[in-house]
Protein backbone atom coordinates (compact mmCIF):
# COMPACT_ATOMS: atom_id res chain seq x y z
CA UNK A 1 0.00 0.00 0.00
CA UNK A 2 2.82 2.66 0.11
CA UNK A 3 3.30 2.41 -3.50
CA UNK A 4 0.31 4.92 -4.29
CA UNK A 5 1.80 7.56 -1.14
CA UNK A 6 5.04 7.16 -3.23
CA UNK A 7 3.52 7.88 -6.72
CA UNK A 8 1.62 10.49 -4.85
CA UNK A 9 4.80 12.31 -3.54
CA UNK A 10 6.24 12.15 -6.63
CA UNK A 11 3.54 13.65 -8.43
CA UNK A 12 3.60 16.53 -6.00
CA UNK A 13 6.70 17.01 -6.09
CA UNK A 14 7.05 17.24 -10.20
CA UNK A 15 4.23 19.68 -9.52
CA UNK A 16 6.16 22.13 -7.78
CA UNK A 17 9.20 23.27 -10.08
CA UNK A 18 6.38 24.43 -12.52
CA UNK A 19 4.33 25.99 -9.77
CA UNK A 20 8.19 27.94 -8.79
CA UNK A 21 8.63 28.85 -12.44
CA UNK A 22 5.36 31.24 -12.38
CA UNK A 23 6.44 33.58 -9.66
CA UNK A 24 8.39 36.31 -10.52
CA UNK A 25 11.91 36.61 -10.12
CA UNK A 26 13.26 39.40 -7.91
CA UNK A 27 14.88 42.40 -9.98
CA UNK A 28 18.66 41.36 -10.72
CA UNK A 29 20.85 43.85 -8.87
CA UNK A 30 24.33 42.63 -11.14
CA UNK A 31 27.31 40.44 -8.94
CA UNK A 32 27.85 41.46 -5.67
CA UNK A 33 31.13 39.18 -5.88
CA UNK A 34 34.04 40.42 -8.08
CA UNK A 35 36.36 42.58 -9.21
CA UNK A 36 36.12 46.02 -10.99
CA UNK A 37 37.78 46.71 -14.07
CA UNK A 38 39.47 49.83 -12.66
CA UNK A 39 40.69 48.38 -9.41
CA UNK A 40 42.12 45.39 -11.39
CA UNK A 41 44.08 47.59 -13.63
CA UNK A 42 45.65 49.50 -10.43
CA UNK A 43 46.70 46.38 -8.64
CA UNK A 44 48.41 44.84 -11.96
CA UNK A 45 50.16 48.21 -12.57
CA UNK A 46 50.63 48.30 -8.99
CA UNK A 47 52.87 44.72 -9.23
CA UNK A 48 54.70 46.18 -12.11
CA UNK A 49 52.68 45.02 -15.34
CA UNK A 50 52.55 47.37 -18.15
CA UNK A 51 48.82 47.34 -18.53
CA UNK A 52 47.13 49.44 -21.26
CA UNK A 53 43.55 51.58 -20.98
CA UNK A 54 40.44 48.83 -21.24
CA UNK A 55 39.50 48.19 -24.35
CA UNK A 56 35.62 47.40 -24.84
CA UNK A 57 34.07 45.25 -27.52
CA UNK A 58 31.66 42.80 -28.23
CA UNK A 59 30.15 43.25 -24.47
CA UNK A 60 33.39 42.48 -23.18
CA UNK A 61 36.18 44.93 -21.42
CA UNK A 62 39.90 43.23 -21.48
CA UNK A 63 43.12 44.67 -20.37
CA UNK A 64 46.39 44.21 -22.38
CA UNK A 65 49.27 43.69 -20.11
CA UNK A 66 52.58 43.99 -22.18
CA UNK A 67 54.52 41.67 -20.15
CA UNK A 68 57.80 40.49 -21.77
CA UNK A 69 58.31 38.30 -23.22
CA UNK A 70 55.04 37.00 -22.92
CA UNK A 71 52.03 40.00 -23.01
CA UNK A 72 48.53 38.59 -22.30
CA UNK A 73 45.24 39.88 -21.95
CA UNK A 74 42.45 39.65 -19.10
CA UNK A 75 38.81 39.67 -20.27
CA UNK A 76 36.00 40.50 -17.75
CA UNK A 77 32.58 38.73 -17.66
CA UNK A 78 29.71 38.92 -16.34
CA UNK A 79 29.51 42.45 -15.30
CA UNK A 80 27.26 44.67 -13.47
CA UNK A 81 27.38 48.06 -12.88
CA UNK A 82 30.57 48.22 -11.28
CA UNK A 83 31.48 44.18 -10.51
CA UNK A 84 32.74 41.73 -13.41
CA UNK A 85 32.49 37.90 -11.48
CA UNK A 86 34.22 36.16 -14.12
CA UNK A 87 37.55 36.60 -15.76
CA UNK A 88 39.61 34.92 -18.36
CA UNK A 89 43.41 35.09 -18.71
CA UNK A 90 44.71 34.59 -22.37
CA UNK A 91 47.65 34.86 -24.62
CA UNK A 92 48.17 34.63 -28.40
CA UNK A 93 51.40 33.07 -29.63
CA UNK A 94 52.54 32.67 -33.17
CA UNK A 95 55.17 30.60 -35.40
CA UNK A 96 55.47 27.15 -36.41
CA UNK A 97 53.02 25.77 -34.09
CA UNK A 98 50.76 22.40 -35.19
CA UNK A 99 47.26 21.28 -34.03
CA UNK A 100 49.54 17.91 -32.56
CA UNK A 101 51.55 20.67 -30.26
CA UNK A 102 47.93 21.66 -29.03
CA UNK A 103 46.33 18.29 -28.22
CA UNK A 104 49.96 17.08 -26.31
CA UNK A 105 49.89 20.15 -24.03
CA UNK A 106 45.59 19.86 -23.68
CA UNK A 107 46.06 16.01 -22.89
CA UNK A 108 48.80 16.80 -20.40
CA UNK A 109 47.95 19.78 -18.70
CA UNK A 110 44.83 20.38 -16.74
CA UNK A 111 44.02 24.34 -16.34
CA UNK A 112 45.37 26.01 -19.03
CA UNK A 113 43.21 25.10 -22.31
CA UNK A 114 44.51 25.96 -25.85
CA UNK A 115 43.41 25.78 -28.96
CA UNK A 116 44.93 25.87 -32.40
CA UNK A 117 44.56 28.46 -34.80
CA UNK A 118 45.25 27.59 -38.58
CA UNK A 119 47.68 29.65 -40.69
CA UNK A 120 46.20 31.88 -43.08
CA UNK A 121 47.36 32.51 -46.64
CA UNK A 122 50.92 33.88 -46.49
CA UNK A 123 50.90 33.65 -42.20
CA UNK A 124 51.75 31.62 -39.57
CA UNK A 125 50.13 29.02 -37.36
CA UNK A 126 48.74 30.12 -33.86
CA UNK A 127 47.61 29.09 -30.87
CA UNK A 128 45.80 30.81 -27.71
CA UNK A 129 45.55 30.02 -24.30
CA UNK A 130 43.02 30.61 -22.24
CA UNK A 131 42.11 30.52 -18.38
CA UNK A 132 39.11 30.90 -17.02
CA UNK A 133 38.31 32.23 -13.21
CA UNK A 134 34.96 32.08 -11.42
CA UNK A 135 35.39 35.07 -8.75
CA UNK A 136 33.55 34.50 -5.92
CA UNK A 137 34.90 37.06 -3.27
CA UNK A 138 35.18 40.53 -3.15
CA UNK A 139 38.20 42.90 -4.33
CA UNK A 140 41.46 41.85 -6.69
CA UNK A 141 43.06 40.06 -3.73
CA UNK A 142 41.16 37.31 -4.77
CA UNK A 143 43.39 37.51 -8.06
CA UNK A 144 46.69 36.92 -6.87
CA UNK A 145 46.34 33.16 -6.55
CA UNK A 146 45.07 32.26 -10.41
CA UNK A 147 47.51 35.17 -11.31
CA UNK A 148 50.11 33.13 -10.31
CA UNK A 149 48.99 29.90 -11.50
CA UNK A 150 48.04 31.83 -15.05
CA UNK A 151 52.04 33.20 -15.18
CA UNK A 152 53.57 29.87 -14.59
CA UNK A 153 51.40 28.06 -16.85
CA UNK A 154 51.63 30.55 -19.56
CA UNK A 155 55.75 30.22 -19.03
CA UNK A 156 55.18 26.67 -19.31
CA UNK A 157 53.09 26.81 -22.35
CA UNK A 158 55.63 29.04 -24.23
CA UNK A 159 58.95 26.42 -22.80
CA UNK A 160 56.61 23.77 -24.38
CA UNK A 161 56.48 25.67 -27.46
CA UNK A 162 60.20 26.69 -27.85
CA UNK A 163 61.26 22.90 -27.14
CA UNK A 164 59.10 22.04 -29.89
CA UNK A 165 59.87 24.32 -32.46
CA UNK A 166 62.49 27.06 -31.20
CA UNK A 167 61.59 29.58 -34.05
CA UNK A 168 58.07 29.97 -31.73
CA UNK A 169 57.50 33.54 -29.91
CA UNK A 170 54.37 34.94 -28.74
CA UNK A 171 52.65 37.31 -30.96
CA UNK A 172 52.92 41.20 -29.88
Amino acid sequence: MRLPVLFAALSLAAALPGAALAQTPPPAAGPTSGVSVAETRAWLTGLGGSVGEPVVGDGVTSLHVADQPLPWNLTFYECGPSLCDDVQYSAIFSGPITADQINAWNREQRFLKAFFVPATAGGEASAVVQYDVVLTGAGTGQLQEPTVIWLQMLRSFAETLVAAAPDAAPAQ
